[in-house]
Order: C-alpha cells, then structure tokens, then sequence
C-alpha cells in the first residue's frame, strides 16, 4: 500500500534524530505529496486514498511524539473528506499541505515576536535543546536592540545545544554554554527559560530530555519558564502517545560495560501545571486554559486506532 520509494523515505525521517518539528512536518508533507504525483500513483481513487491514510500513519508512527506530523495527517484526512465535487484528491493534498505548511511558518513568525516582546534590556533567558522557533525570538528581540544573554545547554547526546549557540553568537547575541548538569546553578541568575515544544497535551509538554528538571527547578525558584508552539503541537485527550523507545546507547557512551544499561531517551513529559503558560501565536495560553485548545482537536476515525 505505501510504495517502497515512498516507505525508504519515511524510515530516513524516523531515523532523524537533529531536525525540529516543523523541519519534519515540511518533509512529511512533501511525502505526502510524492504518494499522488508519483508515476506509479493508484488511478482508483479508494486506493489512493487508502495508501494516503496509510503513509499518513507511518509517518506518525515514524516520530510519534512530535504533535504536527499527526496534525498534518488529521488535517489532510479530514480536507479529503470534505474533498468539494470535481477537486481531484491530487489537488486537495496539494493545497492542504501547502495551506498546513504555511500556517505553521506564519505561526512561528508570530509566536517569535510575541516570546522577543518578553525579553527586556538586562536579562538573561535560559533555553535547552535548539528550537528554530525560540531561535526567532531571539533574533526578534536582537534586531529590535535589546541587549541581552542567553545560558544555552549543551543537549546532549547530540549536542544540538551547542549549534544553536554557534549560530546565536555568529549573529551578534552574547551566548554563554553550559553543561546539561550546570544549568541549574545558573537558574538565579535567570529571568525565564524558553523551550520549544514537540507536543503539549492534557498529560503535559512533551520536549527534550532535561526539559522536565529544568521545568521543575524553575518553578520551585519563581523563574518564568515558557513553551513555545503553535496550535500545531497540540495534541487531544483522545490521542495517547506511546512509549519512546531507546536510542542507540553508543550515543551515550560507546563502550559496553557488565551490568550496566545505558538508556538514552530523547524526550521527557512535564506537567502542565509546572511551567508559566504556552507562547503561541494568538496568546500566552496560562495551564487553567490550556484545556479549550484540546478539546478543539477532532481526531480522524483513522489515526483513533
């Protein structure tokens, strides 16, 4: 059903482990578009639809915690539905990833000037793991003329903490990098902390590992801490993330060692009610009203097994 061209693809996104969300998402939708302009495309229209569903789901299932490969797939599943006579599903998956991939570009943009509009002159803003939307904030806030630090933490085990701050610095923005394990000695001297988000749902925010001790400290000290993400990293009560399997321990440490098992987990959940409110592109979204977003998701029959 999904065609081996098309599948090799997908098992190359699931083998990404450096690309964001929204990089992903860009990929998937052009996958998505591949599976209908493809020379071997099924004619028939069920079976065409049948093997967009199921690339739909492999692709979810290919980065289960990142919310907007399977907002992109509810919301493509969803427009073939409402397909208007005489659109071809050629032109609705078009338009729909286009419309889908768009929207989250705007919204990054909008949720960038509304986290720089948080950052005053004199402050320091702690962020871990390197997110391309908290990234925007702070070339928001930079070009606006404030004058700042940043505490960026190395994210290991890929260390993309440490690119993120190469390319901060490169832009003119003063960059002091941490440790994973330092960064909470450095929390008294910050005055919010902002993380991306892979997914936010009613069990919680969904980011890099770390993020849930870093959430935690904060809160026990008073120090803001934001999630940035539109409403495509959000997920319904209905949708339940499954277990994220172990990456190759050799990330962690190479050699094997007796009795010793190395677990090396990309992403940790933390409550919702531990951190200060979600930046997106309308709002700061406070944890009392976070629920409203959630039950606004429909899930598609599809992606409900």
């Amino acid at each position: 059903m999904i065609a081996p061209a098309i599948r090799q693809k997908i098992e190359t996104l699931r083998a990404d482990n450096l690309s964001g969300a929204v990089a992903l998402t860009r990929r998937a939708a052009q996958l998505l578009i591949a599976v209908v302009e493809a020379d071997n495309a099924p004619a028939d229209d069920n079976m065409l639809r049948d093997s967009l569903g199921a690339t739909a789901k492999a692709l979810i299932e290919a980065q289960p915690t990142m919310a907007p490969l399977f907002n992109l797939a509810n919301h493509l599943l969803w427009a073939l539905e409402a397909r208007p006579k005489g659109e071809s599903i050629r032109q609705t998956v078009r338009q729909s990833c286009h419309t889908f991939i768009d929207g989250i570009e705007q919204s990054s943009a909008k949720i960038g000037s509304r986290a720089a509009a948080l950052i005053e002159d004199g402050m320091t803003i702690m962020t871990h793991s390197a997110s391309a939307t908290v990234a925007q904030a702070f070339y928001t806030a930079y070009r606006d003329g404030k004058q700042f630090e940043i505490i960026a933490t190395e994210s290991r085990p890929m260390n993309e903490g440490v690119a993120l701050a190469k390319s901060l610095g490169q832009a003119g923005i003063k960059v002091k990098l941490v440790a994973d394990a330092a960064a909470f000695a450095q929390l008294t001297q910050v005055q919010r902390i902002f993380v991306g988000a892979d997914s936010v749902s009613p069990t919680g925010l969904v980011n890099k590992s770390g993020t849930l001790g870093l959430a935690l400290a904060a809160q026990a000290l008073g120090v803001d801490f934001y999630a940035l993400g539109g409403i495509e990293k959000f997920l319904p009560e209905a949708y339940a993330l499954p277990p994220e399997p172990p990456k190759n321990p050799a990330e962690i440490v190479a050699e094997t060692m007796a009795n010793v098992t190395i677990l090396n987990l990309y992403f940790d959940h933390t409550p919702i009610d531990s951190i200060t409110g979600i930046i997106t592109a309308d709002t700061i979204l406070r944890p009392p009203h976070l629920q409203h977003a959630f039950d606004n998701i429909d899930i598609y029959p599809l992606l409900r097994a």
